[in-house]
This record gives structure tokens, sequence and C-alpha cells, in this order.
């Protein structure tokens, strides 16, 4: 599965010109199993952007990478980005692997962080976090959500290895992680008209620039027809 690699290297660009902390994991904060609400005047700050994943085959150590401000030292409303490197075992089952990232994809909407309620939906990139005073009183870090996130993907035994990016640098072009969100969007939305045998003109669909663009992807349509 190389179909985001491109997408990785952009990321990894992205970030390389600020200074970063790398974090192996460590115990994981609590998961609460079910969706809180946290309100407004328990919110000590909101963090407003994207949250999504880039799955490889190429190998990817556990650990927590944060570019910017870590939850304790944030004192005021930002833009943000969470990126999550996963790998998975390499297969030449396309179907196996484009199942996988559904199935990867589904771990952010049964995360249940406490006191750091994430909203996202299934049709959007965007991801907003309400931060709660309480739990930052309890000390909480990025190096525990991301260890509980790990934690959580590697639920499922073909993952691997899991990075996850914790991005909240005011200076990063944030508009710039959102075009790599789309594109992963696009990538995902092209493999999913594949593997679902749905037949159309190349010369008329609107996702024939990323069939071009993507190593890989054209040869995999074809395939399957």
């Amino acid at each position: 599965m190389k179909f985001f690699d491109s997408l990785i290297d952009e990321a990894q660009k992205l970030i390389a010109p600020f200074p970063h902390k790398e974090i192996a994991p460590c115990e994981p904060w609590q998961d609460v199993q079910q969706a809180q609400v946290i309100m407004r005047r328990d919110t000590a700050y909101e963090l407003d952007g994207v949250g999504f994943n880039l799955v490889t085959s190429s190998p990817v150590s556990d650990g927590i990478v944060v570019v910017g401000n870590d939850l304790d030292t944030i004192t005021d409303n930002r833009r943000f980005a969470r990126i999550c490197l996963v790998q998975i075992e390499d297969s030449d089952d396309e179907q196996k692997a484009y199942n996988l990232i559904k199935k990867i994809d589904y771990v952010k909407y049964h995360t249940f962080p406490d006191g750091y309620m994430m909203r996202s939906t299934s049709r959007s990139h965007k991801e907003s976090v309400r931060v709660s005073k309480e739990a930052l009183k309890a000390d909480l870090t990025f190096q525990k959500i991301g260890s509980l996130m790990i934690e959580k993907y590697k639920e499922i035994s073909a993952v691997k290895g899991v990075t996850v990016l914790f991005i909240t640098e005011k200076g990063v072009d944030y508009n710039k992680t959102e075009a790599i969100a789309e594109k992963n969007h696009d990538i995902t939305q092209a493999l999913n008209h594949i593997m679902n045998s749905v037949n159309f003109d190349c010369d008329t669909c609107n996702l024939k620039a990323i069939c071009d663009e993507v190593e890989g992807m054209k040869a995999l349509h074809f395939s399957k027809n």
C-alpha cells in the first residue's frame, strides 16, 4: 500500500522547518467509552482544523510528534492538525488493504479521551477539539492522547506501527494541511470507486487527476475492469 506515501512525504516536509518533539508512547489517557459533552464554561480552549490517517506499508515507528505547543502550554483557541501515519501489513490483496483503510478510519469515531472532546464527521476531514479545564489540571498532554490513539489503532492486528503528529505551531501553513487532507480524501474516494467496480468514463471522471497522479492507481483501476 503506497498510494498515500507521497502525502506522508508532504506532511513531513511541512513540519520539517519547525521545532518539534518526538515522544515515545506512555500510559494511555483514559477512554470514557462513549461520546461526551464539554460545556463551554468547562472548556479551557478549542482546537480547530483537520484530523486524518495516512496509511502505508512502509515502516512506521510507534510514537508521538508534537509540532508547536503541547496541550498544557496552549492558552488560546487556535488552528491545529492531527495526522496519523499508520503502517499496515504489506499485501498484494488490494481489496484487503482497502478494507483495512476503512476499518482504521472507523477508529477515530470510537475513541473518547476523557476531557478531550473530538468532533468530526465521516464525510469530512475536519476535526475540532474541546479541551476541558479539569483534564489539563490532571496533566493531559498530547503524549497521553497519542498513546491512547496508538493503542486503539493497534487493536487491529494488521496495524504494525503508528506515529501520531499533533501540529499546533502558529507559523504552519494550515492551508497546506487542509490540502493534504483533501487529497487524502480524493485518493480514498478513487479507491472506493475502483474497489466497488464503479464503471465510469475516465475522460469525464472528476477523479481522473488523482488516478493520473498517484502511482499504481491506473493499474489497479484497469485490473478491476
